[in-house]
């Protein structure tokens, strides 16, 4: 069982370095299935003039997407404020299809069955990697996915609440809060 201390249970390993930054979790991304082509694309914000639209990574010619017209997607499968939202566009038996949501995402990559997979989808549910903390930055690796530590970051007031995760290879995913915060500044918020 977990205290306020921030330890956390046994078994359970440091996450290696780098693996909280969307766009690299993003690159790690390894579909089961072999599609033509395809590419995930940050979208930025047509209100946001200091963000641009981007291809994170993709796999065959690019250009033979960005060839086929279609509409920027006004949504992604995941929101990164002052960034954009991802989307992720591909070629399959030879038609163009958007991924947009969380349950496409997971249909595109098929199983679940890597570290970086399994926090991306941590990530759509805004939970993230605190290496300045064990108890915001473990997993262990189980029979059928992965079980972690992450935390939340609050805004309004800032402070950080830690989760305990648990993300299977089909994408299901549960989260429990730990039930307290830590890092809290009741004075300052971020917007």
């Amino acid at each position: 069982m977990l205290s306020c201390n921030g330890n956390v249970e046994q078994g359970f390993e440091k996450i290696p370095p780098g693996l909280n930054v969307t766009e690299d979790l993003i690159r790690a991304i390894r579909p089961d299935k072999d599609y033509q082509y395809w590419a995930c694309i940050r979208q930025g914000y047509f209100h946001n003039p200091n963000t641009n639209t981007e291809i994170i990574t993709g796999k065959g010619d690019i250009s033979y997407l960005m060839n086929n017209k279609f509409d920027d997607p006004k949504l992604g499968f995941l929101y990164k404020m002052w960034q954009g939202y991802f989307y992720i566009a591909y070629v399959d038996h030879n038609h163009l299809k958007l991924v947009t949501e969380e349950a496409q995402l997971i249909k595109f990559i098929g199983k679940i069955d890597s570290i970086e997979e399994a926090l991306l989808i941590a990530d759509i549910h805004n939970l993230s990697v605190d290496y300045t903390r064990a108890i915001g930055s473990s997993y262990k690796k189980v029979k059928n996915g992965y079980e972690f530590y992450l935390v939340k970051f609050h805004k309004c007031t800032v402070r950080t609440e830690p989760f305990k995760v648990s993300i299977d290879t089909l994408g299901n995913y549960k989260a429990k809060s730990l039930g307290f915060f830590y890092d809290v500044d009741d004075y300052t918020c971020y917007d």
